[in-house]
Parts: C-alpha cells; sequence; structure tokens
C-alpha cells in the first residue's frame, strides 16, 4: 500500500533523550535511501551530531530534512511525534516507518502509528 507518510506517535510521558541510543540508527535508516555524494554525507553528519546535542539535552531533535532527500525524518511542533515523509505517494513510507517503529518497540519506548495525516495529504486527497 502506498503512503505519503508515517506517523509515530509517542507517549505523553515521552522524554526527547530516550532516543540517545537509537536516534543514529534512526537516522541511518532515512539517510541510506537517499544517494549522497562526499559534501553530503558531511553534511549529515554535522546534522546527526546537532540532533545529538538537543537529544542529550532533552530537546526535540531538528530531524531530517536535507533538501533533494527522499524521505525525510520530521519531528512536528507541538506534538510527540516523529514523522516520516515522501514528497509523493511511495510503498517505502510503510516499510522505513516501520523500522523505525521496530527500534521503538525494542527500546521500549511507547507510541502508535497512523498514517497519511499530515495536512498536504487531506487537502491533496480533497482534490
Amino acid at each position: 500500500m502506498k503512503n505519503w507518510s508515517g506517523h509515530l506517535v509517542l507517549d505523553e510521558n515521552f522524554q526527547w533523550n530516550s532516543l540517545q541510543s537509537i536516534f543514529p540508527k534512526m537516522w541511518e535508516i532515512v539517510s541510506s535511501l537517499t544517494k549522497q555524494g562526499s559534501e553530503e554525507v558531511q553534511y549529515d553528519q554535522l546534522y546527526l551530531h546537532l540532533n545529538m546535542v538537543e537529544i542529550n539535552r532533552n530537546r526535540k531533535p531538528i530531524g531530517y530534512i536535507r533538501d533533494g532527500a527522499k524521505f525525510r525524518m520530521i519531528f512536528p511542533v507541538g506534538r510527540k511525534e516523529i514523522i516520516i515523509f515522501r514528497g509523493m505517494l511511495s510503498d517505502k513510507i510503510r516499510e522505513v516507518t516501520e523500522r523505525v517503529g521496530e527500534l521503538l518497540r525494542i527500546n521500549k519506548i511507547p507510541f502508535s502509528i497512523e498514517w497519511d495525516k499530515m495536512l498536504l495529504y487531506s487537502i491533496r486527497s480533497r482534490r
């Protein structure tokens, strides 16, 4: 099934620093699907470091939002949620979301999965 986005909705009591051990693996799942040159790899390493600084301070990370990336990992403002997004319908959204969800499950972080809850999807579906 093709989806626009996968939403990993985290528990209300979730603390961002609980992602310390698994965030680099989450990052790798999302970033590995984008072909990268050497400059882009350095960019990704820098942004991974900046995300880890935020997580270590128990703050919401920036996410994987690089221009031109096939997939993005978004942390929306005001919600404890991780969104895996691609700018078009894709059968890979489900796979990537479930792989990230498996990391959360292994580390006993409570969450639920929802699909296609972004405003962009609801606007396009009304057309």
